[in-house]
């Protein structure tokens, strides 16, 4: 495996408070002294790897190469398989369990691998520190991955290019769908909880506590209120479908 980089982005569920950040980067350390942490995302979805899968393509689509940890992870320890992927110079280590299905979707070329090596030490719970931290440390040195080729997830294939709901909740309370902006016409109405919602460029182009669509800085379709919280407006969000007029 060729790769110049040497910085490792995590993508996680854990949170910020704890210990499981901290213990998963001094994994990392043990296996490559040299790697590079950069925290990318440490409150994904909840144990809900097909949400997260549809942000992490998103927020991957904004680097070059990379190497990305990515542990949301509910069936940690189960016979879920733990799987590499590479993509456009980019490579994912991960659970095969949805996390990687929309970048499958959306990316013509894809190579996925299944992970060999054993975890490390006796708990069944932290893949995390225990098996993908080993594995993203080899991928920046270049060492040897005891792996082999797979032709398809086992979870995912199904899904679309697109999710048309509400995957994210940021600080703001704005509403994070899983659709790319790329694609979705500025005259388009997005259409939650029984209202229409224009397009705006930004939260000062629409009055005070008006709901709006835009695209925003991770290139997807969000919903936000200028001055207001979105997730407040629309208290149902998690049960509504998004649909584009």
């Amino acid at each position: 495996m060729e790769s110049e980089m040497n910085t490792i982005l995590t993508f996680t569920d854990f949170g910020t408070t704890g210990p499981y950040l901290g213990q998963m980067e001094a994994a990392i350390k043990r296996e490559s002294a040299a790697a590079s942490v950069i925290h990318l995302q440490s409150d994904a979805p909840v144990c809900n790897p097909k949400s997260a899968g549809y942000l992490l393509a998103a927020l991957a689509n904004q680097f070059d190469e990379a190497v990305f940890l990515c542990v949301v992870d509910p069936g940690v320890g189960s016979e879920r398989r733990p799987l590499v992927v590479e993509s456009q110079g980019q490579w994912f280590v991960g659970p095969d369990n949805g996390l990687f299905a929309p970048l499958f979707h959306q990316r013509e070329e894809l190579n996925l691998y299944r992970i060999l090596q054993q975890p490390r030490g006796d708990s069944q719970t932290f893949h995390g520190r225990d098996l993908f931290a080993s594995i993203a440390a080899k991928i920046t040195d270049k060492q040897y991955i005891a792996m082999d080729s797979v032709s398809k997830l086992e979870v995912g294939v199904e899904w679309g290019e697109d999710l048309h709901e509400i995957i994210y909740v940021d600080h703001f309370g704005n509403l994070f769908t899983g659709l790319r902006g790329w694609q979705i016409q500025r005259s388009a109405r997005v259409h939650i909880a029984g209202r229409e919602l224009s397009w705006a460029p930004r939260f000062d182009a629409v009055t005070q506590g008006e709901a709006f669509w835009y695209i925003n800085s991770c290139g997807l379709v969000e919903i936000a209120v200028n001055g207001g919280r979105a997730d407040l407006l629309f208290p149902e969000y998690r049960n509504e479908s998004i649909n584009i007029s």
